[in-house]
């Protein structure tokens, strides 16, 4: 490697950074031309990850991974093709350091609660000394693309099957134990607020809960309460919910006697469904104010009299569909009075039946927010949030309120969202409801227990009460 591919001037305006990317020796230094592309791309992808996390996916040039990581950029597209290969080559190599650390924790011989435990620290251990990597790891980037939502499904599955047991197969009848997938999504989800929150110093203080938390669970969920076994489908045109459609007729042109309010309220609701739609068949990256606007049947306009780009149009669907989510799940949530676990059931079957008619809602609101912007996980974040404020007077109900850890609420709720993104991002959100009676048994069972918490998810779903 020629001593001119290597750009040896320091970074001034940033600290450590000489230090951290300081290149091999230049000139006749006999080094291994391989050790010397495993150097490069190892400072790139450092590179990568910092750039990232101090302004975005987007905005990050080549010419700026080059200058930080000292190399120069001829020799960048003799390492990667282009940015999103560096970015996707950045991404494996956190996955396969957390990967290891978490595996080497969790394998050795122990109950399972113990190397639970010894495994989270591990993960926990690892966000607090490299939060820029482990945020990528967890949320994803910005603006990254289709290819790294998909990467980011595959290594955080992949991750699952390898601590998912034989006994997390066994239910047979196509049916599936969710418990570790909630488990491991709750866990994921408490990460990801702390790191994106710049908490991340919280973590290892919060192992001991969320292990205390994930032993509630007995090692078999109980009979009659399997879930649908799914396998990830190819993607198809977004369904078109019975509502959209109602919605979709355009009002009368010309002068008209409606109110200025409705017409508006058409127009927002059309505009609104058909970004979801878009979103839901095509991705953000197919999302455009044109498109929009002929599905909606609106002027570009009256689009821009709306909502000022279309990245406010996502996120104005975005907040629409979690409202009218969280509402229904909220009324039937109140109409079961006081029966706080028959309320949780009501609410979450509720919230279910509405994410599986809202399909195309349901893939932009729970899945293309990883790929928005910082602003669109806000809005998840607080929808759930929202949900885990209603699981919260269980401490009230449990019987030994000590027992109940703080994080509980948070961390089922981080937990069932996760299930729900599973059977949304694999194309299969019409299985939904038939997980509701497992949900529902998981959302209890910190709080009443399991016996208790699966007879109401027994009764909510119809069937007699058997043994558990």
């Amino acid at each position: 490697m020629a001593a001119s591919d290597v750009t040896n001037e320091p970074l001034t305006d940033e600290k450590g950074a000489a230090d951290r990317y300081r290149p091999l020796p230049t000139g006749t230094h006999g080094l291994d031309p391989e050790l010397v592309k495993l150097d490069q791309r190892g400072r790139l992808r450092g590179a990568m990850i910092e750039l990232i996390a101090r302004k975005g996916y987007p905005s990050v040039r080549i010419v700026d991974l080059a200058k930080l990581a000292h190399v120069s950029q001829p020799t960048f597209y003799t390492l990667y093709a282009d940015k999103e290969e560096l970015f996707l080559s950045a991404y494996d190599e956190i996955a396969q350091r957390t990967a290891q650390a978490v595996m080497k924790s969790y394998e050795p011989e122990g109950t399972r609660d113990a190397r639970l435990r010894v495994a989270m620290r591990a993960f926990a251990e690892l966000a607090v000394a490299e939060p820029e990597a482990m945020s990528l790891l967890v949320l994803g980037a910005f603006g990254a693309g289709s290819r790294a939502l998909e990467r980011r499904r595959a290594t955080l599955d992949a991750l699952e099957e390898r601590i998912i047991t034989t006994r997390d197969r066994t239910l047979g009848r196509g049916k599936a134990d969710l418990t570790i997938k909630a488990i491991l999504g709750g866990i994921r989800e408490v990460t990801a607020e702390r790191l994106r929150t710049g908490r991340e110093q919280e973590l290892p203080s919060l192992v001991e809960e969320l292990a205390n938390w994930a032993a509630c669970y007995p090692r078999k969920v109980p009979n009659g309460l399997g879930a649908p076994a799914i396998t990830r489908r190819e993607p198809c045109a977004a369904q078109t919910s019975e509502r959209a459609r109602r919605a979709e007729g355009r009002l009368p042109s010309g002068r008209s006697d409606l109110p200025r309010q409705f017409i508006v309220k058409s127009q927002r609701e059309r505009i609104v469904d058909a970004t979801a739609a878009i979103v839901a068949e095509k991705g953000l990256a197919g999302l455009t104010i044109p498109e929009i606007a002929r599905r909606a049947n609106v002027s570009n306009q009256t689009f821009y009299s709306i909502y000022s780009s279309k990245h406010d149009a996502f996120l104005g669907a975005q907040k629409v569909g979690m409202h009218q989510a969280l509402q229904v799940a909220v009324e039937a949530y109140r109409a079961q009075g006081e029966d706080w676990p028959r309320a949780v059931a009501a609410g979450l079957r509720a919230l279910i039946d509405y994410l599986a008619s809202e399909p195309a809602h349901a893939h932009l609101n729970l899945v293309d927010t990883f790929a928005a912007s910082p602003e669109a996980i806000e809005i998840r974040t607080a929808s759930m949030h929202g949900f885990a404020a209603y699981l919260r007077p269980g401490i009230e109900v449990a019987e030994d309120r000590t027992a109940v850890p703080d994080i509980t609420a948070e961390a089922v709720a981080g937990g069932i969202w996760q299930v729900f993104h599973h059977y949304i991002e694999n194309e299969c959100v019409e299985q939904l409801p038939e997980a509701a009676p497992q949900l529902t048994y998981m959302a209890l069972t910190p709080f009443i227990g399991p016996q208790e918490a699966a007879k109401v998810a027994r009764a909510a779903k119809g069937a007699p009460p058997t043994p558990a």
